[in-house]
């Protein structure tokens, strides 16, 4: 009896084995999507914004990063389904009782002057469709090439991706257990070999070189860059996309 549970667990330990090696095999020569995306641009994060007088995540914070010709800016979404619309704020309600804005607005108004990030906060199995058909009807061809989708919902972006939406993978993973982050790592790689994202986004803050060398070739869009030594610390790694500013660097 002993002897043929040891045997289950050793065929079962050898497939796991080989399984994980799959893993990082196809991840290893996946090819990622380059052309039509950015290149080391620096975005702002909310439009520029002193949430006093101007605010985050409204026509003003926008219109300021227009008048500095930034060609990207980060907003936060929710899509609402009673009003089958997408509503920008960071959180619901919003904390400072600003009046409801509409993604649909902010298209309207600046179409293909910026490229938008919208970190899209409540992506679920349940609205995926319902998202990606407003997304589809808000959207021209050539809008649509400078919209990318953020979400850490790996299933519900996967989907979103699949009907030829610019999707970007929010990674998180833990940098100080061996164990965990080597066990995260390897699923963020299995979801990039499912889903065809165009890329990554991560806090600058949770970037270091093994996550750099690990995802060498994936586009990465890199967030809450708050300081100059904190640009600087990954302002010249390999095959970055977007930089997402927290203040505005010297020209």
């Amino acid at each position: 009896m002993i002897k043929w549970m040891l045997q289950v667990v050793l065929v079962i330990g050898l497939v796991f084995c080989l399984f994980i090696g799959l893993i990082h095999y196809l991840f290893s020569i996946k090819k990622f999507p380059v052309s039509g995306l950015p290149q080391q641009q620096y975005w702002i994060h909310k439009g520029l914004f002193n949430n006093k007088t101007v605010f985050e995540n409204t026509i003003p914070a926008f219109d300021s990063a227009y008048r500095q010709h930034l060609s990207g800016v980060e907003m936060d979404v929710f899509y609402i389904d009673s009003i089958n619309d997408f509503i920008i704020t960071h959180d619901l309600p919003n904390r400072y009782q600003l009046a409801p804005l509409r993604l649909s607005e902010v298209f309207l108004k600046y179409d293909t002057a910026f490229s938008y990030w919208l970190d899209l906060k409540n992506l679920n199995d349940v609205n995926k469709e319902r998202i990606t058909l407003k997304f589809k009807s808000l959207m021209t061809p050539s809008l649509s090439a400078k919209v990318f989708i953020e979400s850490a919902n790996a299933a519900a972006l996967g989907y979103l991706a699949a009907q030829k939406l610019n999707t970007l993978y929010w990674i998180q993973y833990n940098r100080t257990n061996f164990i965990r982050k080597w066990f995260k790592l390897t699923l963020i790689k299995w979801q990039f070999i499912q889903y065809r994202y165009c890329g990554a986004t991560i806090a600058a803050s949770m970037t270091d070189e093994p996550f750099f060398e690990t995802f060498k070739e994936v586009p990465k869009f890199i967030f809450h860059i708050y300081t100059p030594e904190l640009y600087r610390t990954v302002q010249k790694q390999q095959n970055t996309a977007v930089y997402l500013m927290d203040y505005l660097p010297a020209q």
